[in-house]
């Protein structure tokens, strides 16, 4: 309860405003709230969540994609039924206009009635589970983490109607909020990021002092915007700092809980995070009560597939003693290059592994899982999916090829942290051999523009360009040798609809190549490309 609110039920009429709030199902009844937020994530339980909105408010949801906007609604759990909610779609997977697959809700309670909780929460998210790792990573991975003692969100399994028809199975998911912050943290109060995409900085990188370099990446949820971007500028420039000290790091960083989170991520193949290969999907969250920062992972459906998409070389290309698969950023490169930090990251590496990734510990619970979903998963209007393996067409292929990395992770995690040996050669994600992926379309004023070199060294390319498409889901550098060549091919991918960078590594000193960018946007009839951006011309200089 907020001092403010202790501080009304003590004046006159204190009964009548009370009674108001707990009508609101609002934040005053503490205790009951918590015990409540427990029973609805019980990870034993499969709640039943009723959803009912107007017609024309759900085509007004399917004409807006890839916008993801709110319309009212009524949210109905047990006996408890609150009017006037918001809903959306969320979630990448959720935004393309034709996909034929469930989409995910997130319900905002105090969209359109403020002040407005279910059992004192502010948000209920519930995720499709198609994207990555089908319904049942986020699950295995939550597990671990909060057995851990890592804070990360609570989730069970919930089965979704609308307007009396079923939408399905889906994770139902502890949205990161003020609440998340209260119950976990103690307090609301301190800056709170979402990095939803990888932007610039997203690495944490060091850009420079302005805020605005850090704004397209890193979305403020909590805290005053002034001081809560000069505080992000500090931590970041502070963690950018290679010749820092372990202590340096510890001030300023939770970093027992990022070791431990890294290790999870890794034995699991979580790679859609800072931790793997794409610097997104994570929170960061500064507690005024000691001041340091905390990394809190989001977004956990990926997992537990090899060679995911066909270009992703989790098993190989993720060495567990060398727990940093892309090479130069900033935070996995402290946690590295400190010897003291590698050891105990190998260290909790080696006791997670055995606690928890087993296959006899593991395998069980992802069954145990499937057990206590079958039924409803039988009755799901929707295709089972799991985008990272194409060849799942089904649940037993899902859990076939799960069990099979879980097994072939548990054997080569352990043999590499027996033996770490030397730092392995970095390897880069590859598109898949039957893909040729998405391709430049006509000119067009959606096109990036102005593409420069702002760093160029006989090791790499850093590029810089400007966004003008509205929505897009990736950009796309393309590349060629030679000055004069012409055979432009896709070499680099970034996802996100406001990314502005890109680094090339795959480059020789003395050769010259040849830069153009485009974006990728979603379209009734899939994916397209935007026109290119300038070519560009870099020569890469003699080592």
């Amino acid at each position: 309860m907020s001092r403010s609110l202790r501080t009304r039920v003590r004046r006159p009429r204190w009964q009548a405003l009370l009674c108001a709030l707990c009508l609101l199902a609002g934040p005053l009844a503490a205790a009951s709230a918590t015990d409540a937020t427990d029973r609805f994530y019980d990870p034993d339980s499969v709640q039943t969540i009723h959803l009912e909105i107007k017609p024309e408010d759900v085509d007004r949801l399917q004409r807006a994609l890839p916008r993801r906007i709110y319309v009212p609604g009524t949210f109905r759990w047990n006996d408890q039924t609150l009017h006037h909610v918001g809903v959306r779609y969320k979630g990448n997977s959720s935004s393309m206009p034709d996909s034929p697959y469930k989409r995910g809700i997130l319900i905002a309670f105090a969209e359109y009635q403020k002040g407005q909780r279910f059992l004192g929460l502010r948000h209920v998210a519930l995720d499709n589970g198609i994207q990555f790792g089908s319904v049942f990573s986020e699950r295995l991975i939550t597990d671990v983490l909060r057995g851990l003692g890592v804070k990360a969100s609570r989730c069970n399994y919930a089965r979704v109607d609308l307007n009396g028809k079923r939408l399905g199975v889906y994770v139902n998911v502890e949205r990161i909020d003020k609440t998340f912050l209260e119950r976990h943290f103690g307090t609301d109060r301190g800056a709170l990021f979402k990095v939803d995409e990888a932007g610039p900085g997203a690495d944490l990188r060091y850009l420079g002092s302005d805020p605005a370099l850090y704004q397209k990446s890193f979305e403020l949820h909590a805290g005053r915007e002034v001081a809560a971007y000069a505080e992000l500028v500090r931590f970041i420039r502070a963690v950018d700092a290679p010749a820092g000290s372990e202590e340096d790091l510890r001030r300023i960083l939770d970093v027992d809980a990022l070791v431990k989170t890294t290790a999870v991520m890794l034995l699991a193949g979580a790679f859609d995070q800072y931790t793997g290969w794409q610097p997104h999907n994570y929170y960061l969250y500064r507690n005024p009560a000691d001041q340091r920062w905390t990394y809190v992972p989001w977004d956990l459906d990926v997992g537990f597939a090899d060679h995911a998409f066909g270009r992703v070389p989790v098993l190989e290309g993720w060495h567990a003693a060398w727990p940093a698969p892309v090479p130069e950023r900033p935070l996995m490169e402290r946690l590295v290059s400190n010897p003291k930090l590698l050891q105990s990251y190998r260290e909790q590496a080696r006791s997670i592994l055995e606690t928890w990734f087993r296959p006899e510990v593991l395998i069980p619970k992802l069954r145990a899982l499937h057990e206590q979903i079958r039924a409803d998963l039988a009755e799901d209007p929707y295709p089972p999916r799991r985008a990272t393996v194409p060849s799942d067409t089904g649940y037993p292929d899902i859990l076939a090829s799960m069990e099979s990395f879980m097994r072939q992770r548990y054997a080569l995690a352990r043999a590499q942290l027996d033996a770490p040996g030397d730092r392995p050669q970095p390897q880069r994600m590859q598109p898949a051999p039957d893909q040729q992926g998405p391709q430049p379309g006509p000119p067009s004023p959606n096109a990036p523009t102005e593409l420069h070199a702002i760093k160029v060294t006989a090791a790499r390319v850093e590029l810089r360009w400007t966004t003008h498409a509205e929505g897009a889901m990736a950009y796309v550098v393309q590349r060629c040798a030679d000055a004069d060549a012409t055979d432009f091919v896709n070499a680099i991918g970034q996802g996100g609809p406001d990314v502005t960078t890109a680094i090339d590594r795959d480059v020789q000193p003395g050769k010259i190549f040849r830069y153009r960018v485009y974006a990728v946007v979603p379209t009734p009839q899939g994916p397209r490309g935007t026109g290119v951006s300038n070519v560009i011309t870099v020569r890469i200089p003699a080592n």
